[in-house]
């Protein structure tokens, strides 16, 4: 599991631009993880680039010297099928559906109702229980 909290990608992003970012930001820091020792936390994040990477797909192997020949290979293999789990209490997000207006069978849809602290983050003023209550609790 990976979860880029939010405020770390703002803006306009397709699905491929979204976890390359995680990859780059993840990568800038692993010099810095080694240098304080956290070589169990480099390991980690070492994998979850590589997993990254695999969704892109990219290899380890492929830079800026790679053939043209080798990044037409990389980019015809198979992607391996994944989960991405978009929360947006805000409603923001938009996925395009390749085939729309018919539905897109890989995707599945939950609509939900934020919790009190989800509201207060999106900016909205506390539900009128909260309110009443004086505390923002989600367990309610």
């Amino acid at each position: 599991d990976f979860e880029i909290s939010r405020r770390t990608q703002v803006g306009v992003f397709t699905l491929e631009g979204l976890l390359k970012n995680a990859s780059i930001n993840l990568e800038s820091q692993q010099s810095e993880r080694l240098l304080l020792g956290e070589v169990d936390n480099f390991h980690r994040c070492r994998r979850v680039i590589s997993k990254l990477r695999t969704l892109l797909g990219e290899s380890e192997q492929i830079g800026e010297e790679s053939s043209c020949d080798e990044l037409a290979n990389e980019q015809t293999k198979r992607i391996p099928p994944f989960t991405l789990i978009l929360d947006d209490p805000a409603g923001n997000s938009f996925i395009e559906i390749p085939n729309a207006p018919l539905p897109d069978p890989n995707m599945t849809l939950e609509k939900y109702f934020r919790t009190p602290t989800q509201d207060m983050i999106v900016g909205l003023q506390p539900s009128r229980d909260a309110t009443e209550v004086g505390t923002i609790d989600d367990s309610i």
